[in-house]
């Protein structure tokens, strides 16, 4: 992918998480600086949406991101944090102290809030299962569809049990953090994202997880999750 292209990509993704509108060549060019006019905007948004990277409900209104966007996006900012290393977050060595201590139903609250997602914390070998922020993930839905919305309840309805059903790939994972856009081992929907680490509490594993709708703040999850990460390994 050329690097206008990819910024151009890049930047209605980000724009669309930041602010839940369509993309459109006139909002890109007034916003952004690509150096070139709106209609070559527009050449770019058709070509990226003929891959794939976007979908229109109707010809001539905005664009929304797919899950492929999405993806590219993640992985964008997964190589970038790789890249850098570590990644210093503050407030985030607060959050692990609260880890650290044991406290993971206080915690799980905190990061939910901090977040505005629902956080899941789940000690593998106790089988102990904390979560919280169901109201924030149901308050930054944007579906009306009764199907989804009922297929999100029983995502978190079965979430312990399916959590206990993935035991072995809990397990067997050795590569974390992990990012799933839609469906993911543990839910269902194809309306959200869920983010994963593993991490370390007296010799035995926790997963922690954020689970949110598609148009969620990545960067800022995956900041923390990566600061967890530094915090706890230590």
């Amino acid at each position: 992918m050329e690097q206008r292209t990819k910024a151009i990509l890049e930047a209605g993704i980000n724009d669309f998480i930041k602010t839940g509108e369509p993309v459109t060549s006139e909002r890109l060019y007034h916003f952004y600086d690509f150096g070139i006019k709106p209609a070559m905007i527009r050449w770019e948004l058709n070509d990226l949406t003929d891959k794939g990277f976007f979908f229109q409900n109707h010809p001539s209104g905005g664009r929304f991101p797919t899950n492929r966007a999405y993806r590219f996006f993640v992985d964008g900012l997964l190589e970038e944090y790789e890249n850098l290393g570590a990644v210093d977050l503050p407030g985030a060595e607060s959050f692990a102290r609260e880890f650290l201590k044991g406290e993971h139903e206080s915690f799980i609250e905190s990061l939910a809030k901090e977040l505005r997602l629902l956080g899941v914390c789940y000690e593998c070998e106790l089988d102990e299962l904390h979560e919280s922020g169901l109201r924030e993930l149901f308050s930054r839905l944007e579906i009306a569809a009764k199907n989804e919305i009922m297929t999100i309840i029983k995502d978190f309805e079965l979430l312990k049990e399916r959590l206990q059903e993935q035991t072995n790939w809990l397990k067997g994972e050795d590569e974390w953090l992990k990012v799933f856009i839609g469906q993911s081992p543990i839910t269902r929907s194809d309306e959200l994202s869920l983010i994963a680490e593993k991490l370390s509490f007296k010799n035995h594993k926790v997963l922690l997880m954020a689970i949110g709708p598609k148009r969620m703040d990545y960067r800022k999850s995956l900041r923390l999750f990566k600061a967890m990460s530094k915090v706890t390994s230590h």
